[in-house]
């Protein structure tokens, strides 16, 4: 069968499709990623504590401490946000790769079925011309 006018773009589209799923994929990794490593910091975080008795030097050193925590809490927090808009660009990206190739794919396919039509279209004259030929030669 012979190729349809749409097989280049559809090509085309399946390519940025596939980048799109790529870059979602990678989007969905670092969000998973930026979870994990707020869990981990909220963690580390309840396991932290005030020293009830002892020096100053160590209670102001576990508060330093905690307050770190705290910032590296709120990195992540911002890391983990930044990780969701990225992943949503993303998921919206895809979504309307995916809508372009199956919308190319579509055309491609009714333009096949038109030439599939034409082509037993003209088959059947074909073969009503054969009958016909046939006919008048076995009347002769």
């Amino acid at each position: 069968m012979s190729k349809s006018r749409y097989a280049p773009l559809v090509k085309l589209k399946k390519k940025s499709l596939d980048t799109a799923e790529r870059a979602l994929i990678s989007a969905n990794n670092i969000l998973s990623s930026a979870t994990d490593k707020l869990s981990q910091a909220y963690e580390e975080l309840s396991h932290m504590g005030l020293p009830t008795h002892g020096a100053i030097g160590e209670f102001t050193q576990a508060a330093a401490m905690i307050h770190a925590q705290h910032l590296t809490i709120e990195e992540c927090q911002n890391a983990l946000q930044s990780a969701q808009q990225r992943q949503y660009q993303m998921r919206e990206r895809f979504k309307a790769a995916m809508m372009e190739f199956e919308k190319f794919k579509y055309l491609e396919v009714q333009e096949m079925k038109l030439h599939l039509k034409n082509l037993k279209a003209q088959e059947a004259k074909m073969l009503d011309e054969i009958g016909t030929m046939s006919y008048k030669r076995e009347v002769l």
